[in-house]
């Protein structure tokens, strides 16, 4: 297993991804052992944001209106309906999703992270998994 640490969060990765990028706030992280294996492999990118005194209903409101995404049906994570969303860009459709929930179990009040699944689905375990390891600080 490998571990993101940032200043905002922390993650667990299998060991059959690995890490293209790390931020105090974003981690791009892939499936495969070379950096070609990002442009075709099942990948996350993952955005910590702050709420800024927005429900996540006001943050996807204001991504639509914004970023041009649509509405999908909610993904149930461990018993938690996440608010999901798919982007196209350059042809190619994503899933994306709203979480607050920490890994550690503690209530997450002021952040959130917005995770597009690129190359991949809500239904690939390993990415799922990465996404249930997701720690707030």
């Amino acid at each position: 297993m490998k571990t993101i640490d940032q200043k905002t969060f922390c993650l667990t990765l299998p060991d059959s991804w690995g890490v293209l990028s790390e931020s105090e706030n974003e981690a791009l992280v892939y499936k495969g052992s070379k950096i070609t294996d990002s442009l075709s492999n099942p990948s996350l990118n993952i955005t910590i944001k702050d709420f800024e005194g927005m429900s996540l209903d006001e943050i996807l409101k204001l991504m639509v209106d914004e970023m041009g995404v649509t509405l999908v049906d909610d993904i149930t994570i461990e018993g938690q309906a996440c608010k999901a969303f798919t982007l196209t860009e350059d042809g190619e459709e994503s899933l994306g999703l709203l979480y607050n929930r920490s890994a550690d179990g503690k209530d997450v009040k002021d952040s959130f992270a917005i995770i597009f699944f690129i190359h991949t689905t809500q239904h690939d375990e390993e990415a799922i998994g990465i996404v249930k390891s997701i720690v707030f600080k």
